[in-house]
């Protein structure tokens, strides 16, 4: 067997085989990782490895233990704070000493030796990389014949870590031979390329002549660059995709293969491994709902990633319930999965089964486990058996939900899962505070996965992750994103003093210096140059979305010779946009002139469809709906006739909606039907049901951010409701119901709605109040003044259907403690000179809607806010405001926010 090394080659690589041929047998390019594994596969010592994860638990483990005999050592400050992060450095730095040599025993120095004890207390640490090789070279020491024969080295052994020197040393005692391949030799010859791998290698000035051989592209955004470098691909032939290689040290060219696909080329299909893709955050979202006080935004996240842990239907089902009542046992959460477990059962009947309720009840219940939330203290933290449930729960899931699918991100979630609970078992503690298990967490979810829709197509181009992978000579590099800070790699002797590594080394333990680490990193950078050989493309965009992008390291050592040269190989992307012909790296970019495109223009009438007169026909109205209607016809018919949103399916409510929410709940409790109890029994009813319902329907005032409003609630709410019921018994009002559904059928008008508080005098005379929460009273106070009352007058309207006429109403402002409505109103606290009154209003009301509807059932819809629109019918009895379109959704739809394209 013959290998080609590198110690970047254990992901892409460039050549990806060695020799010409199309194919090769026993010859493989490795780097340190894959030596290893191979070494280990001869020698009889494979074997499953743990996580990384597992072994920072492991470690966690043992330096607990090692410091119930040195509770003084170096660490232990910061072990108390945060064992996990202490333990993931601590565990680095072991693993960088047994790298250099440390046989794991005291040497003399307090640091070194509290390290020593650690090692060995309690069990064994699960084998890392360090450890393996670690192992190979004692199994090489007694000189085993191997398949292995001979390994070309693509770096010089100055540039090569020590631990990989001492191996090659004991392969060379087994007989493999080492061959060295030739490094710094300048592939390009007589160009500009050649001229600017020279000056890296011997610091020569010999400026460019601009030949194409060596360009930087320049570009404002990185989807620009994404244009120039798919242009310049396109010009070129099929045959010349073929040794072109494009460097993307981010691993990410999703951007690049839009371009790149939308010219027909070959997408290079790389993804970045991120720990943020969809199913992977099933796995954390199902342990930050477990926390008190109860958050309901991550269960919302939960119940809408695209694939939820339980049925999508019965997801969505609870995420609208959670958004309308972000809280655990509120009426919306138990309709809800009355609703689901309905729609169960229906479906299990509807298969046949005899034992539908049965199997729906079971089902329910794995679901249910999922929403049980806010069980554990953070610092208290869960039991472990516990997280260990939740976590099993994690990996069932991914597990039964691949099936045969082979999802990589489901497998991936699975591997998490498994992970945490052995790191769990491992760590050995009776319970996790909530800071520990999100270390954890994060840990297991480190890696990541790769976007599984991002896939590479068969094609001639090839692509590598780093300058060192590119360990043959290709035609054509191109860097993409070519941009700082560069590779930052931490020196194995950053955290050690000048005294501690000299007593390391004086026990055969040499650690790698920074200038080591920059030689090798260097030597990385400017391989790129050295191994091309007729065009480098520097690819720069100045932004990387809204963030300014920084020089690469390399970049600042190319300035000599950059400035020596006028900068004519330096190509700004942007031309592309202005000509019709440029000319890149010596291929000619062509690119027609397309004419721009105007912007739809805004739109004061529109002509409906018999679809939508036909739902106009039919429809029942609201109070809202009746609103939305005066103000704009088009809104109408967008938002409450066709049923159109503005997207937003299911969001966690704001603090003043989440407040205004809970006072409604707590007043529809407390006011019973019948009399009205007096203030002190009002306090003390509110104080206690307060907490339960703010836990119902209004969870997120209990997180900490909220602290004050909750405590302001606590006092306002009760207060509030107090003065309302005091009120309401110094006139003899008694309540007639609560959140009371009415509806009333008007001929042509139906009409439907749902009154807040419903209220008689002695003779049954009936007034409607409407509970608000706002932060100001002016705009109430102004709709009854000016007769634009409209909730008020529908409302009073529909409140008793067996009688004509309008009923009183009032708004009361629970965050002013003020009950406004008309002169001489039944229920008017603060009597307001009006205009007209309700019953006018009313009527003023209904031929503003007959006027509307007319037009609608005509095809008529008219965007009221649009300068020039038509004007209204003159049997309008309520105008719009004058400011129609200030919260509007609906406005690019009809165009008025593009006013005077």
């Amino acid at each position: 067997m013959k290998l080609v090394f590198g110690l970047e080659a254990d992901s892409r690589v460039y050549p990806d085989f060695p020799g010409p041929g199309p194919g090769v047998l026993d010859e493989e390019v490795v780097g340190p990782r894959g030596l290893v594994g191979l070494l280990e596969i001869q020698l009889g010592l494979s074997g499953p490895t743990k996580s990384e994860a597992v072994r920072i638990a492991a470690y966690a483990a043992k330096l607990h233990m090692a410091l119930a005999e040195r509770k003084t050592a170096f660490f232990a400050a910061s072990f108390s704070r945060d064992p996990w992060a202490t333990a993931e450095r601590l565990l680095h730095w072991r693993d960088n000493l047994v790298l250099a040599g440390w046989a794991g025993t005291a040497i003399g120095t307090p640091r070194a030796d509290e390290l020593a004890a650690a090692e060995t207390a309690g069990n064994p640490l699960p084998l890392g990389f360090a450890d393996r090789l670690v192992a190979v070279q004692h199994a090489l020491a007694t000189k085993p014949t191997l398949r292995l024969t001979e390994i070309e080295v693509i770096e010089l052994p100055s540039s090569l870590p020590p631990h990989i020197n001492e191996l090659f040393k004991a392969l060379t005692a087994c007989g493999v031979t080492l061959n060295q391949r030739p490094v710094g030799q300048v592939a390009a010859t007589g160009n500009d390329l050649a001229r600017v791998s020279k000056f890296l290698k011997e610091a020569t000035i010999d400026p460019v002549v601009g030949d194409g051989s060596f360009m930087v592209v320049q570009a404002d955004t990185a989807l620009m660059a994404a244009e120039a470098v798919a242009e310049w691909l396109a010009a070129g032939s099929e045959a010349d995709l073929n040794d072109t290689v494009v460097l993307a040290p981010d691993g990410d060219t999703a951007l690049l293969d839009g371009a790149l696909l939308a010219r027909g080329l070959p997408a290079l299909g790389q993804s970045a491994s991120s720990p943020w893709r969809g199913a992977l955050q099933v796995l954390p979202l199902a342990f930050a709902t477990i926390w008190k006080p109860f958050n309901p935004k991550p269960l919302l996240d939960l119940l809408l990633l695209p694939k939820p842990p339980i049925g999508f239907g019965a997801a969505r089902t609870l995420a609208y319930a959670l958004s309308k009542e972000p809280g655990i046992g509120g009426k919306a959460w138990k309709t809800a999965w009355e609703r689901i477990e309905a729609r169960q059962v229906e479906k299990e009947a509807a298969k046949g089964h005899a034992d539908a309720e049965a199997r729906a009840a079971k089902k329910l219940k794995r679901w249910q486990q999922w929403t049980t939330v806010g069980q554990y203290d953070r610092h208290e933290g869960i039991p472990a058996e516990a997280a260990k449930a939740i976590a099993s729960r994690v990996s069932q899931w991914a597990f039964a939900t691949n099936s045969t699918k082979n999802d990589p991100l489901l497998l991936s979630v699975a591997a998490a899962a498994t992970a945490l609970v052995d790191a769990i078992t491992v760590i050995g503690r009776e319970s996790l505070p909530a800071l520990l298990l999100e270390r954890m967490i994060e840990q297991v979810l480190a890696e990541g996965a790769e976007n599984p829709n991002h896939i590479a197509q068969s094609g001639g181009l090839r692509c590598i992750r780093h300058p060192a992978a590119l360990w043959g000579t290709a035609k054509r590099v191109i860097w993409w994103n070519f941009t700082g800070p560069g590779e930052r790699v931490r020196p194995p002797s950053e955290p050690w003093s000048k005294d501690e590594l000299a007593m390391l080394e004086k026990a055969g333990c040499r650690l790698a210096s920074s200038a080591d680490i920059a030689r090798q990193v260097s030597a990385a950078y400017v391989n790129a140059a050295f191994r091309t050989s007729e065009c480098l493309l520097l690819i720069r965009p100045s932004l990387s979305g809204s963030d300014e992008t920084t020089s690469h390291p390399l970049a600042h050592q190319l300035m000599p010779i950059l400035k020596a040269s006028e900068h004519r190989e330096i190509w700004q992307a942007e031309q592309l946009l202005a000509s019709t012909a440029t000319k890149l790296s010596n291929r000619n970019l062509g690119r027609q002139l397309s004419p721009p495109a105007s912007l739809p223009k805004s739109r004061k009438a529109w002509t409906l469809p018999a679809a939508a007169i036909a739902k106009v026909k039919e429809r029942e109205e609201s109070p809202t709906g009746l609103e939305n209607l005066v103000n704009c016809q088009m809104r109408w018919l967008l938002a409450n006739v066709l049923g159109l949103s503005a997207g937003r399916f299911a969001e966690i409510p704001d603090t003043d909606q989440l407040l205004g929410n809970l006072a409604h709940e707590i007043a529809s409790h407390v006011f019973k039907p019948g009399n009205v109890p007096d203030k002190d029994k009002m306090r003390a009813d509110v104080a206690r049901i307060f907490d339960e319902l703010v836990d119902a329907i209004a969870a997120p005032l209990n997180q900490p951010e909220h602290a004050g409003e909750l405590i302001r609630a606590r006092v306002h709410v009760p207060s509030s409701l107090a003065h309302l019921a005091d009120y309401l018994r110094s006139k003899g009002l008694e309540v007639v119901g609560t959140e009371l559904p009415r509806a009333a059928d008007l001929g042509d008008l139906k009409i439907a709605g749902r009154l807040d508080m419903l209220v008689k005098n002695p003779e049954g005379v009936l007034g409607v109040i409407d509970l608000k929460w706002s932060h100001s009273a002016r705009r109430r106070l102004t709709e009854i003044t000016d007769g634009r009352a409209i909730q008020l007058a529908a409302y009073g309207t529909i409140a008793d259907a067996s009688t004509a006429g309008t009923a009183d109403g009032a708004y009361y402002l629970l965050n002013q403690r003020r009950l406004i409505g008309q002169e001489g109103g039944l229920v008017s606290e603060e009597e307001v000179e009006v205009d007209k009154d309700l019953s006018q209003t009313w009527l003023d009301l209904i031929a503003t809607w007959k006027s509307w509807r007319d037009e609608a059932i005509a095809g008529n819809a008219i965007a009221g806010g649009i300068e020039g629109a038509p004007e209204p019918p003159a049997s309008i009895g309520i105008p719009a405001d004058e400011k129609p379109c200030k919260y509007c959704d609906y406005t690019s739809l009809c165009r008025v926010s593009t006013k005077g394209s």
